[in-house]
């Protein structure tokens, strides 16, 4: 199976733990192990039973690579039958039903798929919609084949718990019969060599559909508590990560007070495009030239003001000029004509000498509130003057007329507001942020600030 990732052996008996915990196993349990690898969770069963004293249960495995289907008949497990087949074919739902499934599902990215994967899988699998990843389908078939009060325990990245992508497969989770005993979260170099900020999650079928269905979480700092999570497919993420958010909730939005919050521009050579703004060469007219910053001299400059600017061949209107505006600045762009040419939005059909997108510039000249797009802490900056084009790695958000800007900015840089991001935006490297811009649009804001807004309509 294609996104095969080795499963540490002491991770591989936690999850194995986590689904025996409240129900030992016996020899008349079914056992099912998806996209088995080289039989770690099988392995790990063994040596938990062998430790407690359980009875081994009757084991499937399932695997579509014979190297790693060798590897694991070698391990010399007794309580397994080992088959090459793919557990996401059709096939696999005459497999029957099992007491417990347990494993570490490929991680592939939808990148990774032929296009006759996607449509096999888009025709298949409610969970795969949008750029899906295949361990949300690992998780959907699972959940098909799990027998009356059946346990999956299941180790993948954490972020099925907040991405839009993952919304149906958290339906079908808060769905029917299904319960969610457990989310812990593992230590983000769990694996070693990639840093994946896995989880482990533990869902039984129950038999009263009406009984309350809690979930007990554990953070990566190993802190605890239980919550109650939402039925609709919403982000997760203020519930798992504890927040207690419910006073901020005003009914209006950062999405509602806003023209525009996107990231800067990406112009695929900003080796040619961002220059020293003493290094400007003389043919090409001021009016072709603008301040810009990146995320790291916002971290530098402790502000959006620096010393870079662009050359930009875009008029104030966000048109690419064409050569007989650009004048000598045309002339200067040929010269880099050949490394201009060689960027993959060329390829597409952009001119020549263009960017990526057509930048908004009447959005982007207006004063805004600039952040980076990855932040150990949030944090936002005034670009009062409206003069700053930013690079791809600076945010940007620009009011609506009548909202005031310094309140705003107060409110964006609040422990409320940093709260409420920390509780809702996906989580990078090293305790990181990713502010992107379809989250901060649910940000909530004062209500009057909307309501200013639509006064002035």
């Amino acid at each position: 199976m294609k996104g095969h990732v080795p499963t540490p052996d002491a991770l591989a008996e936690k999850t194995v733990q986590r689904a025996f915990r409240d129900d030992p196993p016996a020899g008349a349990d079914h056992i099912l192990y998806p996209g088995a690898g080289d039989a770690p969770f099988a392995a790990a069963v063994e040596r938990v039973c062998d430790e407690e004293g359980w009875e081994y249960p009757d084991g499937v495995a399932v695997e579509t690579d014979p190297e790693h289907l060798a590897q694991a008949r070698d391990r010399g497990l007794t309580h397994v039958t080992f088959e090459e087949r793919d557990f996401l074919a059709d096939e696999m739902l005459d497999a029957g039903t099992f007491d417990y499934i347990v494993g570490n599902p490929p991680y592939v990215p939808i990148e990774g798929l032929s296009e006759d994967e996607k449509e096999r899988y888009r025709a298949t699998f409610q969970t795969a919609v949008e750029r899906f990843d295949l361990y949300l389908l690992f998780f959907e078939r699972a959940l098909s084949m799990l027998a009356p009060t059946g346990v999956l325990s299941f180790v993948t990245p954490e972020k099925y718990e907040y991405v839009d992508t993952a919304a149906p497969l958290r339906r079908l989770l808060r769905s029917g019969d299904i319960r969610i005993e457990e989310i812990e979260h593992i230590p983000e170099d769990a694996f070693t060599g990639l840093i994946t900020f896995p989880c482990i999650t533990t869902v039984r079928r129950i038999e009263n559909p009406d009984v309350p269905r809690e979930t007990h979480v554990t953070l990566r700092d190993g802190t605890t508590h239980t919550t109650t999570l939402p039925v609709t497919g919403d982000s997760w993420a203020s519930n798992v990560r504890g927040a207690d958010l419910e006073d901020m909730q005003t009914g209006a939005t950062l999405g509602d007070i806003t023209e525009r919050i996107s990231p800067g521009l990406a112009t695929g050579a900003d080796k040619v495009f961002v220059l020293d703004a003493d290094d400007v060469p003389d043919e090409i007219d001021e009016q072709w030239v603008y301040p810009t910053v990146s995320g790291s001299q916002l971290r530098d400059f402790d502000g959006p003001y620096t010393d870079s600017v662009f050359v930009c061949p875009y008029t104030s209107t966000g048109e690419l000029a064409d050569e007989d505006e650009l004048d000598r600045f045309y002339e200067w762009l040929e010269d880099h004509r050949e490394r201009l040419e060689d960027r993959s939005c060329v390829e597409n059909g952009k001119a020549w000498y263009g960017w990526h997108e057509n930048p908004p510039m009447q959005d982007i000249l207006q004063p805004k509130i600039v952040f980076r797009d990855i932040a150990k802490v949030p944090q936002f900056w005034a670009e009062s003057e409206g003069t700053v084009v930013p690079k791809h790695s600076v945010y940007y958000a620009v009011p609506q007329d009548g909202v005031p800007f310094d309140e705003l900015l107060a409110h964006l840089n609040s422990p409320e507001a940093r709260m409420w991001m920390e509780a809702h935006c996906q989580k990078a490297h090293n305790g990181y942020y990713r502010l992107q811009s379809r989250v901060l649009r649910d940000l909530p804001v004062p209500k009057e600030w909307a309501e200013t807004f639509q006064a002035t309509l």
